[in-house]
């Protein structure tokens, strides 16, 4: 029994230290997050690391609205990552290398939640935690 018990944990300890080295982090972290914050979550917190580079593309959707609707929404802002200081307005973002880290949003557990990119028509559409956590876990299983 202690040799099963042994040889699991051994298992364990090898697929988690082969996934640790597998993860590197998406280059758009780098503007947020230090290299030994980065480096820190690759050693030790590898499935944390995976969910970040895994929100950087997965938790929004920027469509084309109508000016009416835009209206109703509040306006994407700025965010200093660093000193976690909510800038101004968003005017127009790059989408090919939108970094969601880079703006304050107000991300709610059970319900999505939009903003107003300046007055481009744009919205950034962001999916509820819950349905984001569930997203992950099935991204997860699938790979």
């Amino acid at each position: 029994m202690k040799k099963i018990t042994l040889l699991i944990g051994l298992i364990y300890c090898v697929s988690v230290f082969a996934l640790a080295q597998s993860i590197t982090p998406d280059p758009r972290l780098d503007a947020v997050y230090s290299e030994e914050y980065l480096q820190d979550l690759a050693n030790n917190y590898p499935n944390d690391l995976m969910y970040k580079n895994w929100y950087l593309d997965n938790s929004y959707t920027i469509l084309q609205v109508d000016m009416e609707k835009c209206e109703q929404m509040p306006f994407l802002k700025h965010l200093d990552p660093v000193n976690k200081i909510v800038g101004n307005n968003v005017e127009h973002v790059n989408e090919e290398n939108f970094n969601i880290y880079m703006y304050h949003i107000e991300q709610q557990y059970d319900r999505g939640v939009s903003y107003r990119i300046g007055n481009s028509g744009k919205a950034l559409i962001l999916d509820s935690g819950l349905n984001l956590a569930k997203k992950f876990n099935k991204y997860i299983d699938e790979n």
